[in-house]
């Protein structure tokens, strides 16, 4: 997964979550990328500064990091978009608030949203692939609860630990502070930051 900073012809900024570069590129071509503030469908990438590492860091993170989890396949042509391994994945919380699992809902209406009424511009068809990214991303969620270590609040302190070796090399998620993941990132600890879903009811 690859997250992208975007940009509504209206200014707005949002960030979007993609398998890779050409899921975006066909998402924007299509028409299918909307703004949540104004609707817009004239999006773009915005300017994002990179995240680089030294070669130290970059050497060192390839003998410790566990392999990346598989992922069901989240393109539109169906092809496996796997995960990048990272230190860990940071739970932040749900990025839309209500989203539970698809089918739940009525076409063109977001799968478990409160008032399960109509989003703005929100085709039958949209509402299939959302529901279907929603599938995904617990599928996902659920094989990261499965495979890797819930450090919860801990989460940067347990992901130092692997990075310097004070511990054994594992798979973990967790909650970090934008200051904590800033920090990581700044030492060079390479972390995926996720959206966790709620728990489907």
């Amino acid at each position: 997964m690859i997250k992208y900073q975007l940009v509504c012809d209206g200014e707005h900024e949002f960030e979007g979550w993609f398998g890779d570069s050409t899921a975006f590129k066909q998402q924007s071509g299509s028409g299918m990328l909307q703004c949540p503030v104004c609707g817009s469908a004239d999006v773009r990438r915005a300017l994002m500064a990179p995240n680089l590492a030294s070669p130290k860091t970059r050497a060192k993170a390839g003998n410790t990091m566990p392999p990346a989890p598989d992922a069901s396949p989240s393109g539109a042509d169906g092809s496996n978009q796997d995960m990048p391994a990272g230190a860990g994945t940071t739970r932040l919380g749900p990025t839309r608030p209500g989203l539970a699992h698809p089918g739940s809902a009525p076409p063109g209406t977001v799968p478990g949203s409160p008032s399960r009424g109509p989003v703005a511009g929100l085709s039958p068809d949209a509402a299939r692939k959302m529901a279907a990214l929603v599938t995904e991303m617990r599928s996902l969620q659920t094989k990261i609860q499965k495979e890797c270590r819930d450090v919860g609040d801990q989460f940067a302190e347990e992901a130092r630990k692997i990075h310097y070796g004070e511990a054994e090399a594992e798979g973990i998620y967790g909650q970090a502070t934008p200051e904590e993941r800033e920090a990581l990132d700044e030492e060079g600890i390479a972390i995926v930051e996720m959206p966790w879903l709620p728990k489907d009811n």
